[in-house]
């Protein structure tokens, strides 16, 4: 009988604290900060809610060139949904990650010798985990930041993303 009750009541708390009505699936853009090389850039991010709770999530992003050195990535997460409040839903989030690596060909004089190097590019897989928030505006539009460690074989970094979606 305990277990039963238990059980009940743990349905009854993740049925609160789950958010999203399924079918639910949002559109939006970001901007990101990755903290290893201090690179800033621009993504794209599509969510779509498969439960009350869970929600899967990918997004495209691409990363000013810094020092010759440019990044294009895409990641897949899960998210699972607390609501808290009217407009605010908190989450952990894990995922993979796949990042291509590309630098310019340098071509420089360098104490009296020509140096070059010709560029290169390298693709690197790896995963993510974090956490992030939503806040809702009204039907449809709401704002969403999330922090991720991001790692990746010889390169790791925290990643800040901040932006807007539309919700469908």
């Amino acid at each position: 009988m305990m277990k039963k009750f238990l059980f009940v009541m743990l349905m009854a708390v993740t049925s609160m604290m789950a958010s999203a009505d399924v079918g639910e699936w949002s559109l939006g853009g970001q901007f990101v900060f990755g903290t290893e090389g201090s690179m800033p850039g621009v993504g794209l991010k599509f969510q779509s809610n498969y439960s009350h709770a869970w929600r899967s999530a990918a997004s495209v992003n691409y990363y000013f060139k810094k020092n010759g050195v440019t990044c294009f990535d895409l990641n897949a997460e899960q998210h699972y949904l607390f609501e808290v409040g009217d407009k605010i839903r908190l989450y952990p989030l894990a995922g993979f990650r796949a990042a291509i690596w590309k630098v310019d060909d340098v071509n420089a004089d360098v104490g009296g010798y020509h140096i070059k190097v010709d560029g290169d590019s390298d693709m690197k897989l790896g995963f993510n985990v974090g956490g992030g928030i939503d806040y809702l505006i009204g039907d449809h539009l709401m704002l969403n930041g999330e922090v991720k460690y991001e790692y990746l074989k010889d390169a790791d970094w925290v990643l800040f993303c901040i932006g807007v979606g539309y919700r469908f």
